[in-house]
């Protein structure tokens, strides 16, 4: 795989939008964003995930390099925010990272399930807390009947990180909890976080142009 086609940044989005509207949002969402964000230069997937009874929705966008991903966002931004609003919702933050783990047990696949947990570290344990990442969680996740995918992103100026695992079921995932639930907890302490916020979705959507790179 050549640089060119590295990913090494991702963008998330996370979304509020209203219950009874998420089918016509998610085809909104398909029908006008995605194909805008396949237009910039250095994009290379997206992975749209939701809530269908809080109405809590991410959208992950991946880039070939830091400057493609924030080339893109006032090209697609105002366009998204006047698209979601028209389904009753809103964009409610977007943050920046590096993709510092992924691993596509499985393809990527809509209507699968996944748990995404979001920590506020301290950017000088960041390096910590990849390693803990790929050491001690990875394996775990790996012989965890219905594993998909494994995700760590890192934002290393605010210390804030974003990992997800993906998951056959919501019973696969709710079966591996009390496997991954203590290793959360300590990954989290690592990274000096006080708590993690946890969050269960379905996957709505996704498309990957291509493999994705982790950079460390």
């Amino acid at each position: 795989m050549s640089s060119q086609e590295r990913t090494t940044h991702a963008r998330v989005v996370r979304l509020k939008g209203e219950p009874a509207s998420t089918d016509t949002a998610i085809r909104k969402w398909t029908s006008e964003i995605f194909p805008l964000l396949k237009k910039q230069d250095g994009f290379r997937g997206a992975t749209l995930v939701g809530n269908r009874k809080t109405g809590d929705g991410l959208s992950v966008t991946y880039w070939e390099s830091e400057q493609a991903m924030k080339n893109a966002r006032p090209k697609v931004r105002p366009q998204a925010e006047t698209i979601w609003a028209q389904t009753g919702g809103k964009i409610v933050d977007d943050d920046e990272y590096e993709v510092a783990v992924l691993e596509r047990i499985q393809p990527a696949k809509a209507g699968v399930s996944v748990r995404v947990t979001t920590v506020e570290g301290d950017p000088a344990k960041h390096a910590e807390g990849i390693a803990n990442f790929k050491d001690k969680i990875l394996p775990v996740v790996r012989k965890q009947a219905g594993a998909r995918t494994a995700l760590l992103l890192v934002n290393r100026k605010t210390g804030r990180t974003f990992s997800a695992t993906g998951w056959d079921t919501q019973q696969a995932l709710e079966q591996s909890e009390p496997a991954i639930a203590g290793l959360r907890d300590e990954a989290i302490k690592k990274i000096g976080g006080k708590s993690g916020k946890v969050e269960k979705f379905e996957v709505y959507f996704t498309e990957i142009l291509t493999p994705v790179g982790a950079a460390s």
